[in-house]
């Protein structure tokens, strides 16, 4: 009798809330009709213009009239169909100094209308000449003017902070081949300089001639590939003792996303979290180059944390 008065009660519970569902449905027709709402995503700068302006100012004060550490990334801009949102110029992080776009001759549309976003926060955007890369296609000072003319004009169009440029040295060769390739860097020097924009060297420094030394705002030291603090050390040291019109603060330590750096007891580190204790100690130098910077777009902890933290180890107050 129990089962029975329990389905009795089930049944009768179903009906009721089948007409009273009738008949809400016959009350809400009118909430059928289609309704546009606005689901339109706002960037910072719209959702608080006022405060956002004080954060853009605290950038700029921060990067162009305080002392401290800089930090220069490569990032491989110019892939199309873009996979995600790494692939943006716009989601590198807020506290680089300097931003190379390491594919200058392709530079798409997305990276064009990524660059103004850049420089509002004093992020100075460079185009890569990588001479290094396109000496064998260029046999003559005129075949090197106009490939250089184009970039400055490039360059000009896109309202770019200035310019990043290889080259490598000649060990041994002719002298006319030595002669040869000193005047193709002097020429790379004069036309880039002479724009008055930022101009940083990335290589071995021999490839420029002592005398343009000043011209360069920094030289990005090859050392990307070292992964013995020692031999870090060594070559800074040899690097100032061969270019004594070098300054310290001219210097950038290169490192790229994944890399790995002993120390002197052979314990192995992250190499971008471990390159700024180098920065401070074998200086102080200008600051650390990071490449492949768009690796750490995704992290489990938030993008581009080891970017970040790295960035923070060399200016805490940042």
């Amino acid at each position: 009798m129990k089962h029975r008065y329990l389905k009795s009660n089930l049944i009768a519970c179903l009906l009721t809330a089948a007409i009273a569902g009738g008949s809400l449905l016959a009350s809400c027709e009118d909430w059928t009709d289609p309704e546009e709402v606005d689901y339109a995503i706002k960037d910072p700068s719209e959702q608080n213009p006022e405060l956002w302006a004080r954060y853009i100012e605290s950038l700029r004060v921060y990067k162009l009239e305080r002392p401290h550490y800089i930090t220069y990334a490569s990032f491989n801009n110019g892939v199309e169909p873009s996979k995600n949102e790494g692939n943006y110029l716009r989601s590198l992080p807020d506290s680089l100094d300097f931003v190379t776009l390491a594919n200058s001759e392709n530079i798409t549309a997305a990276d064009r209308g990524d660059i103004p976003g850049l420089q509002e926060k004093s992020i100075r955007v460079l185009y890569h000449v990588d001479y290094a890369k396109k000496m064998a296609e260029l046999p003559d000072d005129a075949a090197l003017g106009a490939w250089l003319d184009k970039a400055i004009v490039t360059a000009t169009e896109l309202s770019m902070d200035g310019f990043a440029f290889s080259g490598l040295p000649l060990y041994g060769g002719t002298d006319a081949e030595q002669a040869a390739r000193k005047a193709s860097a002097r020429l790379i020097v004069s036309k880039l300089s002479a724009t008055g924009k930022a101009l940083v060297f990335e290589g071995d420094p021999t490839f420029v001639d002592d005398s343009d030394m000043e011209k360069l705002d920094y030289i990005v030291l090859n050392t990307i590939d070292i992964e013995r603090a020692v031999a870090l050390k060594l070559l800074v040291a040899n690097t100032l003792e061969m270019h004594v019109t070098l300054s310290k603060a001219q210097l950038i330590l290169a490192t790229k996303m994944n890399g790995k750096l002993a120390d002197e007891n052979g314990k192995w580190y992250n190499a971008v979290l471990e390159m700024p204790n180098r920065v401070v100690g074998l200086g102080p130098l200008g600051g650390m180059a990071i490449y492949s910077i768009g690796e750490d777009y995704y992290q489990p902890e938030k993008n581009y944390n080891t970017c970040r933290t790295a960035i923070q180890t060399m200016n805490p107050s940042m």
